[in-house]
């Protein structure tokens, strides 16, 4: 298939939310995007651009980045052939190109490193989407029944890391512990908090992350 630059633009961005829309995290939406586009660099300078371009934008929104996928886009946006895309885009499609290349390459140092290679939600991310959740299914369902209800939802979130699943659980005894009145339903999983270690957590939370999510547990359980 030949891609035209807007359409290579609009379906990145469209598989992309497409990825978000059936509740994986930003950083797995991105990493599975990418999979489907990794061939198309190969095509022609011009496809290679516009993958790295709109894959370094949706990096800017994430909450950290992955130290490799930083790496990899610093080192492609720097080496384009700027002849060759002089040679397949127009004016106006370069100029627009460029400067969306100049904002990424800007803005990719300021952005917090992560050393963890597995693509997952990061801390604030993933407390946050269990709150919201939480906070909307409330309005929906009995107290006591809601602990399955948000276990079924980010059962995949639990089973991909340790730190995921843990601040899921944190997250959820925080927000039901004084809702829930038949108290076995959140038994369970406070006996898991209770023998968690944050050591086992290794390179997924920072340091600073791991005293808080402590903290939380301690507070909760």
């Amino acid at each position: 298939m030949d891609w035209e630059y807007e359409e290579l633009f609009e379906a990145f961005n469209e598989d992309y939310v497409n990825y978000r829309s059936e509740n994986y995290s930003p950083w797995e939406s991105l990493a599975r995007t990418w999979g489907e586009y990794e061939n198309v660099i190969n095509r022609g300078e011009m496809e290679k651009a516009v993958i790295y371009v709109a894959y370094g934008e949706k990096l800017l929104f994430q909450e950290k980045i992955f130290i490799n996928a930083k790496k990899i886009t610093l080192d492609a946006l720097n080496t384009l052939d700027l002849s060759k895309l002089q040679s397949v885009l127009d004016t106006e499609q370069l100029e627009e190109l460029l400067a969306r290349r100049s904002k990424v390459l800007e803005q990719l140092d300021s952005k917090p490193l992560d050393q963890y290679p597995i693509a997952r939600w990061y801390y604030r991310e993933i407390t946050e989407e269990v709150a919201d959740f939480i906070d909307k299914k409330l309005q929906e369902n009995n107290s006591n029944d809601l602990v399955s209800v948000v276990l079924k939802r980010f059962e995949r979130d639990c089973k991909n890391t340790v730190g995921e699943n843990i601040i899921i659980k944190t997250t959820l005894v925080e927000s039901l512990k004084g809702k829930v009145t038949e108290k076995a339903k959140l038994e369970p999983i406070v006996k898991e908090l209770k023998e968690f270690k944050a050591d086992d957590l290794g390179q997924q939370l920072s340091e600073d992350e791991k005293k808080d999510l402590s903290l939380r547990i301690k507070a909760c359980i």
